[in-house]
């Protein structure tokens, strides 16, 4: 079993402090929106606004070539956070074993067997 950040894509990211705004599965895609904490090797990485512990910036966790996916434990209600956006709490969890993502945390857990796995940044949240 592989931890998330020895996975290349996503090394220089803490997804245990970072925030999951929304979770959307589409056929052969499952895209989870994240404040996500860029650590400090991130090339994109600012000192941390007033107030916050990290830098952060809105981006998405895509699970590309989704084959099978499973999300149990879902069902509870999401926070509103200081911005007005709606939090699905943190990420406990992302491992990799044989082709399949496991992911938890207040949203749920998430069983995803895809080909890849990448974080694409947005601009500044």
């Amino acid at each position: 079993m592989t931890d998330y950040s020895q996975i290349e894509e996503l090394r220089l990211f803490y997804l245990e402090d970072s925030w999951v705004l929304d979770v959307v599965a589409r056929p052969g895609i499952l895209a989870v929106t994240l404040d996500v904490v860029l650590l400090p090797q991130h090339p994109d990485h600012q000192p941390p606004q007033p107030g916050e512990a990290y830098c952060y910036r809105r981006g998405e966790l895509i699970f590309a070539g989704v084959t099978n996916l499973r999300w149990t434990r879902q069902g509870l209600p999401p926070a509103k956070d200081t911005s007005g956006d709606l939090d699905y709490g943190g990420v406990d969890l992302l491992t990799l074993d044989q082709g399949a993502y496991r992911m938890s945390g207040d949203f749920g857990e998430i069983v995803v067997h895809a080909k890849s796995v990448q974080m694409q940044l947005r601009g500044n949240s």
